[in-house]
């Protein structure tokens, strides 16, 4: 447990100071863009979004299914990013030929086609970070995982910082700052790199790669379902109100991306753990555990970021004043995506990827019905509660398929707490008594403690026979 806990902080680190450099450039970018600028921005960040869920084709996941049963584990590298790197080349060709055309789709300008192909050679150099971060997650180099992922960070942060100095408050000053620093984090990150990209078989081992493509390629399906769930909002937002409203919006986003901490701090040690738990056939009152606590810190999380909402006011610009309202729905995003880690497991372990394709369709038939229904009427409110809601019913589906597939233990519990966090999320965005609403948390927050006192008190003796060895 002492070692896992260890583990567990070395990812923390990493993701822990990229959340602050991510908090810090909330104030500073809603500071010098108007909500109108600032919505425009975010279109080129859903266009990243979009590249980085399609651009790996599903071979970055093959390849940490594959990794512990891999001998030669260097091949294993080089044969995964083979074929992303082949598609990101096809990818650039189509960005830089069709770069006005991509330029009026997101900035409603076709002016804009310098961004276009910084952003198309930006694609090529993501694959080898993805791959690289990955070698590292997987050999549970947790330490060198922080450092190389604060190192790319921090080159965006600064990148769009003495962008904003130097140049004009407007939206393409940011997308500019942003890319050129990710294209030179990751030149640095491949050339410190560098032997091992090199080492390992280059030829192509058709064999292996059939082996990865038949895991991959299903998951390209689900996961280009799943990146229409994360965009369809914005997409309606851009052509169904205004950027202003989109603007509005994705600061709520920004805000409610806190929680992703928790989230990324969790999944980069819980990937590895369950794997390497599956092969030791641990039993699955672990599995539970973890599952259990992870739903009680996550939803304690939740519950303050609730409770403290009126200081987004200080996060962000008074024009953004109205994101308090709405991010706390949105928080059921990360906090939904990470407790299905937990839940999910038997989609990963027996390879049923095509069932990924289930869950993601599921939740992307809600996400644009909902938006459709209720972005004409209530904006960016609306926007968000088709988005945490799409992200519930994502939950439960992945659950419940991996239910079918293999051994699994309750949710009884998960499903009561959600329930009262997103009656609790829904009242912060349509009504706004302040009092009740507060009631409302305490009633939730004593009813957790109590659904989880026998998870408590085990965290509470495990912290004390850890403090006992170490007296």
């Amino acid at each position: 447990m002492k070692a896992l806990l260890i583990r567990f902080g070395q990812f923390s680190i990493g993701t822990l100071v990229i959340a602050l450099l991510n908090l810090i450039l909330i104030p500073v970018t809603t500071y010098f863009l108007a909500p109108a600028e600032y919505g425009k921005t975010s279109m080129f960040l859903l266009m990243q979004t979009l590249l980085i869920y399609v651009i790996y084709l599903g071979f970055d996941q093959a390849f940490t299914r594959e990794f512990h049963d891999s001998e030669k584990k260097y091949t294993l590298l080089k044969q995964s990013m083979l074929i992303p790197l082949q598609f990101s080349i096809f990818l650039i060709i189509i960005m830089v030929t069709s770069a006005p055309i991509i330029s009026k789709w997101l900035f409603a300008d076709s002016k804009y086609t310098l961004a276009i192909y910084l952003l198309a050679v930006s694609c090529f150099l993501l694959v080898f970070e993805r791959f690289i971060l990955l070698f590292l997650r997987m050999e549970n180099k947790a330490l060198s995982f922080s450092i190389y992922s604060i190192m790319i960070k921090l080159t965006v942060f600064l990148g769009t910082i003495i962008a904003l100095l130097i140049g004009l408050p407007v939206f393409i000053t940011v997308v500019y700052g942003m890319l050129i620093g990710q294209i030179l984090g990751d030149i640095l990150l491949i050339g410190i790199h560098y032997k091992l990209i090199c080492k390992g078989e280059l030829r192509r081992d058709a064999k292996l790669q059939k082996k990865l493509a038949r895991f991959a390629l299903p998951i390209v399906i689900g996961t280009i379902l799943y990146s229409m769930l994360v965009v369809v909002d914005k997409i309606f937002l851009r052509y169904w109100v205004d950027f202003h409203e989109l603007g509005i919006y994705v600061a709520a986003f920004k805000v409610a991306s806190i929680l992703m901490i928790f989230q990324l701090s969790f999944t980069n040690f819980w990937i590895p753990t369950a794997y390497e738990w599956y092969r030791e056939s641990m039993p699955m009152i672990y599995f539970e555990r973890v599952s259990h606590i992870v739903m009680f810190i996550g939803s304690i999380l939740f519950l303050l970021m609730l409770l403290f909402k009126n200081w987004v006011v200080v996060l962000v610009s008074p024009a953004y004043a109205e994101a308090q309202y709405i991010f706390p729905i949105l928080c059921l995003y990360p906090l939904m995506m990470t407790v299905s880690e937990t839940t999910c497991l038997g989609i990963v372990f027996l390879k049923k990827s095509s069932f990924n394709i289930y869950v993601s369709l599921t939740a992307v038939s809600i996400a644009f019905t909902l938006n459709i229904l209720l972005i004409p009427k209530y904006g960016a409110a609306g926007a968000a509660t088709a988005t945490g809601t799409a992200f519930i019913v994502f939950f439960f589906a992945r659950s419940l398929f991996s239910k079918f597939l293999w051994e699994s233990f309750s949710i009884r519990r998960h499903t009561f707490v959600i329930a009262m966090l997103y009656l609790l999320a829904l009242y912060s965005v349509f009504l706004h008594f302040e009092w009740i609403e507060k009631s409302m948390i305490s009633v939730v927050f004593f009813s957790i403690l109590f659904l989880y006192r026998k998870d408590i008190k085990l965290m509470w003796q495990l912290k004390n026979r850890k403090n006992r060895k170490g007296a």
